[in-house]
């Protein structure tokens, strides 16, 4: 897989970060005051119970969700002084995403659908084709180029959506609870494609997990409750 020279640095920075939601006459504070800075070489692990606000984080940094107020910047870029439309074409660029349930282009096979996000930012579909192919052979399922997507394993799906997400050489890689759907083999697969992401390609990780087994898989754990993060710690070298 291709990569560029990353130096270490903050790639990420969220400053006093609030997004309220009002239910009914009611206010929700989903998040409180949230400071935070990813490094470039971290493997940040956000963990926390249901309704913490951590797929809340997760959401605003990738510029889908919008905050109530504070900033968030991806290296020197203020993603919320661009337009809705400017922060998707950025998201797109910059940004891999692997979710927990998949999405697919059904009428496409498993390369079309890896190679589609290289189409949509430009590359030719010969070119497409071929880094997607590259993609797939790096993370050993290059036998699965013309199987349709929705009639893999659940792992199968989760590996193929992760080479979608690398394949356009994004700077940070985003993952929401990409093993709750799987078996623990698969689930330690997936654990292992991102480490050797973080380790070997040097691309920045957060992942989004409720799994105690995997909060220590990074360098990096950042547990939230109540809309807060209450503990950020750097365990071990990444």
């Amino acid at each position: 897989m291709p990569k560029d020279n990353i130096d270490h640095e903050i790639v990420i920075s969220v400053k006093n970060l609030k997004r309220d939601f009002k239910v009914g006459q009611n206010t929700i504070k989903a998040l409180r005051d949230i400071n935070l800075e990813i490094d470039s070489t971290d493997f940040a692990v956000i963990f926390g119970p249901s309704g913490c606000g951590k797929s809340t984080l997760l959401n605003i940094i990738l510029g889908i969700d919008e905050p109530t107020s504070g900033e968030v910047k991806v290296r020197t870029t203020n993603l919320f002084s661009l337009s809705e439309d400017e922060r998707a074409s950025f998201r797109a660029r910059k940004i891999g995403m692997i979710h927990q349930m998949p999405y697919w282009v059904k009428s496409l096979n498993v390369l079309e659908n890896i190679a589609l996000p290289l189409v949509i930012r430009g590359l030719d579909s010969k070119s497409a084709t071929a880094r997607a192919c590259e993609t797939m052979e790096d993370i050993g399922i290059g036998d699965l180029t013309k199987q349709i997507p929705t009639q893999l394993s659940g792992g199968q799906q989760q590996k193929a959506s992760f080479a979608r997400a690398i394949a356009t050489n994004p700077w940070i890689i985003m993952a929401d609870e990409p093993t709750g759907n799987l078996d623990s083999k698969s689930s330690d697969e997936i654990m292992k494609l991102m480490a050797d992401l973080n380790h070997q390609q040097k691309r920045t990780i957060i992942l989004v997990t409720h799994n105690e087994q995997y909060w220590n898989a990074g360098n990096r754990r950042i547990e939230m409750k109540d809309g807060e993060i209450i503990k950020d710690t750097k365990h071990k070298d990444g």
